[in-house]
């Protein structure tokens, strides 16, 4: 009885070898499948560890990128050219400013159709020089002269609103850069007459018995009232006939005058 007992423990010890052996497998199957793992990571698993490097699911879209930058290229291609169409129409306002559209070239117009038109004269060679002065004067002349003065053909005029003796008048039109006015021509004196409503000194004045302008030219052609003439400086009465509104008076005497700038 007893020798059949002992190959029954030696089994049972031969089994537990065995177990042990199996469990001993099992770990160490399991300890290199971790080790694996481990030694190759994973794509993710290396990208998320990696620091400083974003993980592929937080990677921006490319073509968002693409867009960005196009959208950023166009708007300073917008920016350039607004800003040059800024430049262009300063340089613009500067260079040709606004005019107003009140200008007395146009009022010259008028006044010489009014007068052509109620004119029957014969077109002698007065007439037709004076017609000629007229045409070429139609020229619009906005802003060529200061504010308060006329411009007329080539010169710009003033008339005062204060009376001074003749000589005072002369000072008084240098220091405006002038001088008395000077009448050349009919359309100037025409203009003149029509413009004033007083008596005005003009550059007009006696020297030895002969009547002498400002710039010390002759007297030409005249526009004087009479015969009767008393005094050695010459005026101009406003609204009256242009071919006889001349006058003369004492030099001392007080009037408003007309000044002259050539331009």
């Amino acid at each position: 009885m007893e020798m059949q007992e002992i190959p029954r423990e030696e089994e049972r010890v031969v089994e537990v070898d065995e177990s042990q052996r199996m469990l001993e497998t099992s770990v160490e199957e399991a300890e290199s499948t971790i080790y694996s793992k481990l030694k190759s990571p994973s794509e993710d698993i290396y990208a998320e560890a990696t620091p400083g490097q974003p993980s592929a699911r937080y990677r921006p879209d490319l073509q968002v990128l693409g867009n960005v930058g196009l959208y950023r290229a166009v708007c300073l291609l917008l920016s350039v050219i607004c800003l040059v169409l800024l430049l262009v129409i300063i340089i613009l306002c500067v260079k040709f400013p606004s005019q107003p559209q009140d200008c007395h070239g146009t009022e010259k117009g008028i006044e010489a159709k009014e007068e052509r038109f109620q004119s029957t004269e014969v077109c002698s060679l007065q007439t037709c020089q004076a017609q000629y002065f007229q045409q070429q004067s139609q020229v619009p002349a906005c802003h060529m002269c200061d504010e308060g003065w006329l411009h007329f053909e080539s010169s710009c005029y003033f008339l005062s609103r204060d009376r001074m003796n003749w000589d005072e008048s002369r000072d008084e039109c240098k220091k405006r850069g002038a001088d008395l006015a000077i009448i050349t021509n009919k359309p100037v004196q025409t203009f003149l007459t029509k413009k004033g409503n007083l008596m005005y000194w003009i550059g007009l004045r006696q020297r030895t018995r002969n009547w002498v302008w400002v710039n010390n030219t002759a007297l030409g052609q005249s526009y004087w009232s009479g015969s009767n003439r008393q005094g050695d400086c010459g005026l101009l009465t406003g609204k009256e006939p242009p071919e006889r509104s001349w006058s003369s008076a004492s030099c001392d005497q007080y009037s408003f005058y007309i000044c002259q700038r050539v331009r």
